[in-house]
């Protein structure tokens, strides 16, 4: 097992930030739960991109962070040896999940503002669910097969803060690094390629997006409605590339490339994806004024 090497006050800082992470997930993402429940408005096809995000995160707060708390406070893992495994594969599970969904998510976007008539051929509420729990099918596959394909071993290393991928033979490990890297960045290529498509389309065009749905079909509005949530899903976006990005980034270049890390510098970057987990609510609460003003009733225990 890896010595901790971190200094008292990193240890309280790391485990406080963890803790803070479990509890704001917890509630925050409870929130969006109790939203959908009480207002059947917000009940719109994109939102349940919304949804799955939020299952995801509350996924990684209760079956990843408490072990990882506990486990920060006490300088080793005090578990047994399967549920680092299970840990290890939620952590994994959950950043391509999040990805995954995002990409989807862009791809709902993208034919809303882009392609406004085929919209509603491949954008329903029974296919949107049934895309949604194929990336979520999918994404554990993908992960489940690298597992078990490379052997990984996941152990608790104290200055990364989860239980982290290992593997036997070093060259392996590059390339299997590699491979995960390339299983963000593919999804987050048809992110960019979406988000860009919108904005290159309203600009040449000069021209209002809603307006122009509300023309094209008879479900104009419901379509209207939709595309005010763009700045909802693209908000989630540029929060996940900020929390994720530095991660992958010293992933590949620590473990893929052999570049040499500060000890210290490597906890900052599993504190900053943390933070993903909590960070949706609040992004929906300040872009969307139907979900704020239900985070306000649900606070204050008032009725619709």
């Amino acid at each position: 097992m890896e010595e901790d090497t971190r200094s008292l006050a990193a240890v309280i800082t790391h485990t406080v930030i963890l803790g803070q992470a479990t509890i704001m997930s917890l509630v925050g993402n409870s929130f969006v739960f109790l939203s959908f429940y009480r207002n059947r408005r917000l009940r719109t096809i994109t939102n349940f991109y919304v949804m799955s995000l939020a299952v995801a995160d509350i996924m990684m707060a209760m079956c990843s962070f408490p072990f990882q708390v506990i486990a920060s406070g006490l300088r080793k893992w005090p578990f047994n040896y399967n549920l680092c495994q299970f840990a290890g594969f939620v952590v994994q599970y959950w950043v391509q999940l999040s990805v995954c969904i995002l990409a989807l998510a862009s791809i709902n976007r993208y034919f809303c503002a882009v392609k406004p008539h085929k919209y509603s051929v491949f954008f329903t509420r029974k296919k949107t669910i049934i895309s949604i729990l194929v990336v979520w099918i999918f994404s554990s596959v993908q992960i489940l097969i690298i597992i078990f394909a490379a052997a990984i071993i996941f152990k608790w290393i104290p200055n990364n803060l989860y239980c982290r991928a290992t593997f036997f033979d070093e060259r392996l490990e590059r390339i299997c690094y590699v491979g995960f890297a390339c299983l963000y960045i593919v999804p987050m290529s048809v992110v960019v390629f979406s988000y860009f498509s919108i904005y290159r389309v309203v600009r040449q065009h000069n021209i209002a997006v809603v307006p122009s749905l509300q023309e094209a079909n008879v479900d104009g509005i419901a379509r209207a409605q939709e595309i005010k949530s763009s700045r909802v899903l693209f908000a989630a976006v540029v929060g996940f590339f900020i929390c994720w990005m530095p991660f992958i980034v010293v992933s590949i270049l620590d473990f893929g490339f052999r570049v040499s890390i500060p000890s210290s510098a490597k906890s900052i970057y599993p504190l900053l994806g943390s933070i993903s987990s909590w960070i949706n609510p609040i992004i929906y609460g300040v872009t969307n004024r139907a979900m704020r003003t239900e985070f306000r009733n649900i606070l204050f225990c008032k009725k619709d």
